[in-house]
Order: C-alpha cells, then structure tokens, then sequence
C-alpha cells in the first residue's frame, strides 16, 4: 500500500469504544444483584432483606432477580455458594504450602476468622437456608459447603498428631470451636457495641486483634 492510498490520520477522532456484549451485561447484573444482597446484610446486620432493596441497591429492575435465581431464596443460595465456594478454593492451595501442620493450623485458623469478618451473616444464611430449603438444597450445603472446610481441617489435625505437634482430640468438636470463635465477635453487633463503647462494628485493628488472640487460644488446645 502507497502512502497516497492510506487514509490520513485524525488526531481530533477517539475510537469508538466496543459496546458490551449482551452476554456481559447479564453476567455484571447477575453479579451486581449478588453483591447488593452481601451489602445489604453487613449494613443492616440481618440476613432478612427485601427483593426490592436488593434490585435498588443493584440498579437493575427486581424482576431481574426472578430472571437470574428463579426467587429470593434462589439468589440467596447463589450467594452463600458464591462466598463459600471461594474459600473452599483457598484450601487447597493451603494444602500446596510446604509448611508444618501447626503453622498449616495457623494459616487455616486465620483464613476462617477473616472470612468471617468480610462476612459476618455466614452463619445466619446458612441457618436460614438450611431451615428453609428442600432438602436436595440442604444436602447441597452440608456435603459441597461445609464439609469440605470440616474435612480439611481434621485432615491438619490428623497430620499434626502424627508429626507429634498435636495433642488427640475429636476434630468435630474442635470445628465447632472454631467456628463459634471466629462468628461470634462479628454476628453481634449489639454485644460488640456494649463491651467496647459504641464500636458499631469490628474495624480492620480490632479484627486484627481479635484474630491473633483466637488463633493462639484455639492452638494452645491443640499443641502439645
């Protein structure tokens, strides 16, 4: 090609910038109304929210929802899937870490609390749709959500007795320690701003705080 038969350039002309495909523009909704409904939980300390505040917050009509979940409860489950598929993820690339079981234990005790403060109604979502859903959904949550973390972490102990760091002791106990120390501070808001003087909820030093002091209580159970 000559240069007589380029077309000359114009500085004064932008690209056109590419529309988003149909296709991304469901998905950023579907997604949108998912963080709505985790927003809305951590603000209003309830697991109780309205298909309409959750369209509003999303900016997107509430009929959506019914579009991408089939119902409220429907999101709610895509939801709880969503925050608990990710840590689930975490797992195993604890499992790669070439570390001890008690600093494995560490790292993995840590992991929960944090979870547990970027979302503190885990507890109550899960209680709400375990009451509420058929039971195919319930099996769903006890055997693809929770098990694998419960699993993963009587594994660590299994490992941690054999090494001669841990001390025995029943890993189904020892999970429920652990999941009642890491809900308990967040979960409680009402609690929380009486013992420490009108705190309305963990900041970032608190949790901090708070996470490092559970953690050594909860390894000083296990270490022999």
């Amino acid at each position: 090609m000559t240069n007589a038969s380029r077309s000359p350039a114009n500085p004064s002309r932008t690209p056109t910038p590419r529309a988003p495909s149909p296709r991304a523009g469901r998905e950023n909704s579907r997604e949108a109304l998912l963080d709505a409904a985790s927003a809305l939980m951590r603000e209003l300390d309830t697991v109780e929210i309205g298909i309409v505040d959750i369209a509003a917050r999303a900016g997107v009509n509430h009929a959506m929802i019914r579009y991408f979940f089939g119902s409220k409860e429907g999101l709610l489950a895509a939801l709880l899937d969503r925050d608990v598929y990710r840590r689930i993820r975490q797992l195993d690339r604890l499992f790669k870490l070439d570390v001890t079981p008690t600093e494995r234990m560490r790292i993995h005790l840590r992991g929960i609390i944090d979870t547990y403060y970027q979302i503190p109604y885990l507890n109550r979502l899960i209680q709400v749709m375990v009451r509420e859903s058929d039971p195919l959904r319930v099996r769903h949550i006890a055997e693809e959500l929770l098990m694998p973390i419960a699993n993963a972490q009587a594994r660590i102990i299994t490992a941690g007795v054999e090494a001669g760091e841990f001390r025995p002791l029943d890993p189904k106990l020892f999970y429920f320690n652990t999941i009642g120390s890491a809900d308990g501070l967040y979960s409680n808001r009402f609690t929380l701003s009486a013992v420490f003087g009108g705190i309305p909820n963990a900041d970032p030093e608190l949790h901090a705080r708070y996470r490092e002091q559970t953690v050594e209580t909860l390894m000083r159970g296990l270490l022999l």
